[in-house]
């Protein structure tokens, strides 16, 4: 009996599925190549991406730091301070006596954290500094919200203001609440006198010590290293201003104030480094941002 032609030669029986073909060997190589490739370049982009991502947190960090204007606002303020730090003249008592005292012109309530000893400087120096920290502060506070409100991203300012603002009131009412001694039951305030910092009132010049303080809560917040290290110079100027008569320090080189002015120096080196360092970082900033 003749085979059927249609029938499929190879001997396979009619109806039955061909078996399927495995892969060749020479596609498998390929295909894993292919997958080894796409692995290793997704590895690759890891660093990228994450080195993507520091450039952009330090960029939304230069562009966040506005701490330039509280460094030229405080120390404009301590150049305005000069004038009650003009120390009153002396007169002879009684005249023709060959004595010298000095005037003083104290009046009103005694502010010794902010206004120093009773006739070194002018008795309104108290109330300047009141007015001026708290003042600035202000001042601060709205310049940091319209910069967030500009560009978008807000510096945690906060508690750089809760701890200046702490520190002026406490430096208004400790001397008071100090000193009272009736009626009985309130005498226990009189235990605040160990709050008083020393030395560091004399000269008046406490005020600079509450600016510095603030400045290193505001380079906490605003994660800035050149802020940091100019609140650590800042402090060191204000210790020594506060402890030491710089105008022995501008003798040497120079500078020789009137009697009356012998604080000038005191004064005018913290406002020097708050102005420097302020001008500074403003003309960084403007670097930055025209090159961003």
């Amino acid at each position: 009996m003749a085979e059927d032609p249609r029938e499929p030669a190879g001997g396979e029986a009619h109806g039955e599925p061909a078996a399927e073909s495995g892969p060749g060997p020479a596609d498998t190589p390929a295909e894993h190549a292919g997958l080894a490739g796409e692995s290793g370049e997704g590895l690759g982009s890891q660093p990228e991406l994450l080195g993507e991502m520091k450039a952009l947190r330090r960029r939304a960090r230069v562009a966040r730091h506005a701490y330039w204007f509280p460094l030229v606002l405080f120390g404009v303020l301590t150049c305005a301070s000069v004038p009650f730090y003009i120390q009153p003249a002396f007169r002879q008592v009684p005249a023709g006596s060959g004595i010298f005292v000095r005037a003083s012109s104290a009046t009103g309530p005694w502010l010794p954290f902010l206004g120093g000893s009773r006739g070194l400087v002018q008795s309104y120096l108290a109330y300047y500094w009141i007015v001026a920290l708290l003042g600035g502060l202000v001042l601060t506070q709205l310049w940091y919200w319209w910069h967030a409100r500009r560009i978008g991203l807000q510096t945690p300012a906060r508690g750089y203001l809760l701890i200046t603002t702490v520190l002026t009131v406490l430096a208004v009412v400790i001397p008071p609440l100090s000193q009272v001694r009736s009626p009985h039951w309130l005498r226990f305030m009189h235990r605040l006198q160990v709050l008083w910092p020393g030395d560091l009132v004399i000269r008046g010049t406490f005020p600079f010590l509450i600016i510095a303080v603030g400045l290193l809560a505001l380079a906490w917040a605003e994660r800035s290293r050149a802020l940091t290290v100019t609140a650590v110079v800042y402090t060191g100027a204000a210790l020594l201003a506060s402890l030491y008569d710089v105008s022995n320090i501008t003798y040497r080189l120079g500078w020789n104030p009137p009697p009356s002015g012998q604080s000038l120096p005191s004064v005018l080196l913290p406002a020097l480094v708050l102005l420097v360092a302020g001008a500074g970082a403003f003309a960084v900033q403007r670097l930055h941002r025209t090159t961003a």
